[in-house]
């Protein structure tokens, strides 16, 4: 109901557009308070591979259930992926779980984030629940 509401469209209207939505091959992400979700700490890698090998790790490495995104670049780091992570020691136990499966694949920077102020445009307090936002500005503005 609240998204026939704010999108001044019928129920039904509404419905059918998101069984359309849901039935194509649109995927659908979810953000949740980070400490609540047993994964508290995030980590970020910066890697290289060869170019002819970047499609295919990319597709292994988005196959890693600790892998939120993985972004392919230009620059020193062709890759750089996010990942949450239980503890300290996963960061290096990650690490060396991606270089035995992915041996073409060179880890040459890396990132901890202990804590998160601001995700996806939200503040967040130290439990990672969100009590405020942060609008988006044109840049003109």
């Amino acid at each position: 109901m609240a998204l026939s509401a704010a999108s001044d469209a019928s129920l039904s209207t509404v419905r059918r557009r998101m069984q359309s939505l849901l039935a194509s091959r649109l995927m659908l992400r979810c953000d949740l308070a980070r400490p609540l979700s047993g994964w508290p700490l995030s980590a970020m890698y910066f890697g290289s591979v060869p170019g002819q090998h970047l499609e295919e790790t990319s597709q292994v490495l988005a196959g890693l259930r600790e892998v939120r995104s993985c972004a392919i670049t230009a620059g020193p780091h062709n890759l750089v992926v996010d990942v949450w992570l239980r503890t300290l020691h996963d960061v290096h136990a990650f690490e060396a779980h991606v270089s035995r499966r992915l041996p073409r694949l060179t880890v040459t920077d890396r990132s901890v984030v202990l804590r998160t102020v601001k995700h996806m445009g939200r503040l967040l307090d130290r439990d990672g629940h969100s009590v405020g936002v942060v609008p988006l500005r044109h840049p003109e503005d």
